[in-house]
């Protein structure tokens, strides 16, 4: 009888000890990161620095993968349908998440409570420059033009993406009227504003820094949610039009994971945005560097998603 309540205290101890076992050793293998671009792309280099900066925290080697294709939706689908155990994780951006998710057939994923984001690394914005010979120097006048002379306008834009989503809201809350001109990416709509084939263009602040710092193109406004430090562009709710939609950066992996992993993972995610080499590599391409909870992106992912959704809906 003795023998048996040691034996029932020893595997009651066991049980309690059970979880912080788990906790103490994951990770006890690589941990595998896919990036849902093809290697050599700025978002490649962005994973990479992240896997660098992780590997301090977790003492494991963190493996950049690369799963490109389906308007970069075929990444996202590798880390949603992976093993729920933490040694598969992904990073993107919300374009595919939360815009071309409604685009891509077949998908077994949808919203945003399809997968677990464990947290934002960085935000880049959208902004709305003009060529410098406009006759206007500011979003009013160019909203003022607008609507004097409708159509007579052209913005270069990504087509289906984050941009022409956040243009859209802009010109709906105007009450304007600019031709759209789609392009595939951000290379092929600044060489058409550049060849001065549009007036105006809407694209991301990495892409358009250089041209403004070299005075080719004037910023009118920035799709921000405040104004950053090295550029003081005003932001468009500043100028009375409240629309902030960021291109955000997260780390995410599939639904269910163990409670103890997930905290690990939360944990070298939200130290790798003050490793100062992680940093510089994001500083580079204009990137907002800040780690932002899980549960916050995903609200925003949310609306976004919700809105296309009835965008799609209304226009039927």
């Amino acid at each position: 009888m003795f023998r048996g309540l040691v034996l029932g205290a020893v595997l009651s101890a066991a049980l309690v000890a059970g979880p912080a076992v788990a906790y103490a050793e994951y990770p006890t293998k690589p941990v595998t990161l896919v990036v849902n671009y093809p290697a050599g792309g700025g978002s490649d280099a962005i994973a990479r620095a992240l896997a660098r900066a992780m590997e301090k925290e977790l003492k494991q080697t963190v493996v950049v993968e690369n799963v490109a294709g389906g308007k970069a939706t075929r990444g996202v689908t590798d880390v949603v349908t992976a093993t729920p155990d933490g040694y598969r994780i992904g990073i993107a951006t919300n374009s595919p998440m939360t815009l071309a998710v409604h685009s891509v057939s077949g998908l077994p994923w949808s919203s945003p409570s399809s997968y677990d984001i464990l947290g934002g690394i960085g935000s880049l914005y959208s902004v709305i420059c003009a060529q410098p010979d406009t006759p206007f120097s500011s979003l009013e006048e160019m909203v003022a033009f607008a609507k004097a002379n409708p159509g007579k306008l052209k913005v270069a834009i990504i087509a289906g993406g984050l941009n022409q989503y956040t243009w859209d809201l802009f010109v709906k809350k105007a009450g304007i009227n600019i031709r759209f001109v789609p392009y595939s990416g951000d290379a092929d709509g600044m060489a058409a504003f550049l060849g001065k084939n549009t007036e105006i263009v809407n694209l991301t602040w990495p892409t358009l820094r250089g041209q403004v710092d070299a005075g080719r193109a004037k910023c009118l406004g920035m799709f921000a949610p405040e104004r950053i430090a090295s550029h003081p562009i005003p932001t468009l709710k500043e100028l009375g039009y409240d629309v902030t939609t960021t291109s955000d950066y997260v780390v995410f992996a599939p639904k269910r994971l163990p409670a103890d992993v997930r905290k690990i993972l939360v944990e070298a995610v939200h130290a790798a945005t003050a490793d100062p080499d992680f940093v510089k590599v994001l500083s580079a391409q204009n990137i907002v560097v800040k780690y932002e909870d899980g549960d916050v992106v995903t609200k925003r992912f949310t609306q976004v998603y919700n809105d296309v959704l009835t965008q799609k809906a209304e226009s039927k």
